[in-house]
């Protein structure tokens, strides 16, 4: 079933919003993780596409087939002969092959953006938590460490100590 057209600009622009909160991370291990699986999804993307183009006369034809052999079914329709389709015009049956192989092109496709937005979202809420803790060891350590006396170790030490 094809996405309505909210539904397509939502799925793009939580992509896109991703990619750019994954450019804001800190550390080279953050960011060798990012790009190596952005890679990973953009060459999975070139692949489907350059094999789509390759292929794509032969899956037409493996997809006319697959129509032929469903129409020339017997199948339990209590509708009358004249009320149906012609199941065996070849030319609605090429352009029905060809809307199909570019339906699962198209579902292909997007089956990895919605992997990266996935992989993508996990690792930026991962991130997110690792550079929260950046620097709570600290603040630990010197509340612990704090030796002032009476009155002013209740009043919060500024940074400028």
């Amino acid at each position: 079933m094809p996405l309505t057209i909210n539904e397509e600009v939502r799925r793009t622009f939580e992509l896109a919003s991703l990619r750019r909160e994954a450019k804001t991370i800190n550390t080279p291990r953050q960011w060798r993780d990012v790009s190596k699986m952005m890679t990973r999804c953009d060459d999975a993307r070139t692949r489907e596409k350059d094999l789509y183009a390759a292929r794509y006369d032969s899956r037409v034809e493996v997809a006319r087939r697959r129509l032929v052999n469903e129409a020339g079914r017997k199948s339990i329709d209590f509708q009358p002969r004249w009320a149906t389709g012609d199941r065996f015009s070849p030319s609605a049956t090429l352009r029905q092959a060809q809307r199909d192989v570019r339906a699962a092109h198209q579902a292909r496709i997007e089956r990895i953006d919605e992997i990266e937005r996935k992989q993508l979202r996990a690792l930026v809420q991962q991130f997110g938590r690792e550079n929260a803790m950046r620097g709570l060891a600290r603040e630990s350590f010197d509340r612990a460490a704090d030796r002032r006396i009476g009155l002013e170790r209740r009043r919060p030490r500024g940074r400028d100590h």
